[in-house]
C-alpha cells in the first residue's frame, strides 16, 4: 500500500506512523510536536529509555519489529522497552557493560553484520554513544529505573581478541567448562557463546576463530 503506488510512502513517513502507534497513538498530536528535534546530548549526561527511543525508532524498528514478515530477524523486536531487554534468541544489553552488549557492538561495527542492516548510513557517533551511555548507566526504563541483570541469560558475541581472555578489552570467564575451538589466538577475530554469570561478566561455553 497504497494500491495506488508507487510511489510509496518514504522511510520518514512510515517510521513517523510506527513512533505514533508505539508511543500509544496519542491524540491531538501537532506536527510540530510530532517533528520535535532529538535532544541536544552531552556525553555523561544522564540517559533513559525515552532518549534513545526515537533511535530505535526512525532506525531499527523497520525490521526488528514484533510483527515483521516471518517476524523479527533473530526473534528481535525493538519496538518497546520490555521487548529490548528481553531480547531475541538471547539478550542483547547487559544492563552496565555496554562493550558486552550485542546491540552496541553491532551498530558500532565492531561485530559483523554491521546494524542497521541497510546501511550505511550508520548510526551516527552521537546516537551510538548515547546508547552506549543508556546501557552504561543501568539501561534506565523512562521513568529512570534501572534494568535488572540477565543472570544466566544467553550471549552470542563476535569481535576481536585483544587479549587472553578479552573481546576488544571486555574481560571474558574461559575455564574448564569452555570448549576452546581453533585455537584463537589475540588478534582473531572470534565468535563467542556463553551466558551473563552472577558477576555480570560473560562465562564462556564455547569460542572459535571465524
Amino acid at each position: 500500500m497504497p494500491l495506488s503506488g508507487p510511489p510509496y510512502l518514504s522511510d520518514q513517513q512510515i517510521q513517523s506512523i510506527v513512533r505514533w502507534i508505539d508511543g500509544g497513538m496519542p491524540q491531538g498530536q501537532t506536527q510540530a510536536t510530532a517533528q520535535k528535534p532529538a535532544k541536544t546530548y552531552q556525553p555523561g549526561d544522564p540517559v533513559n529509555y525515552s532518549d534513545v527511543a526515537p533511535i530505535f525508532a526512525q532506525r531499527c524498528v523497520k525490521c526488528h519489529r514484533a510483527n515483521a514478515p516471518g517476524g523479527p530477524p533473530e526473534g528481535l523486536s525493538l519496538m518497546d522497552y520490555d521487548s529490548i531487554l528481553r531480547g531475541g534468541d538471547r539478550v542483547v544489553i547487559i544492563p552496565g557493560v555496554p562493550g558486552a552488549s550485542e546491540l552496541v557492538r553491532r551498530i558500532a561495527g565492531m561485530a559483523r553484520p554491521r546494524m542497521p542492516f541497510d546501511g550505511p548510513p550508520w548510526l551516527t557517533d552521537a546516537e551510538i554513544r548515547m546508547i552506549s551511555d543508556w546501557i552504561q548507566q543501568g539501561a534506565k526504563s523512562a521513568d529512570g529505573k534501572p534494568a535488572a541483570p540477565p543472570v544466566g541469560a544467553r550471549v552470542r558475541l563476535h569481535g576481536r581478541l585483544t587479549a587472553r581472555w578479552a573481546l576488544d578489552g571486555v574481560p571474558l570467564v574461559v575455564d574448564g567448562n569452555t570448549r576452546i575451538k581453533k585455537a584463537p589466538s589475540i588478534g582473531d577475530y572470534v565468535r563467542i557463546r556463553g551466558f551473563v554469570g552472577r558477576d555480570g561478566r560473560i562465562h564462556v561455553t564455547r569460542i572459535r576463530s571465524r
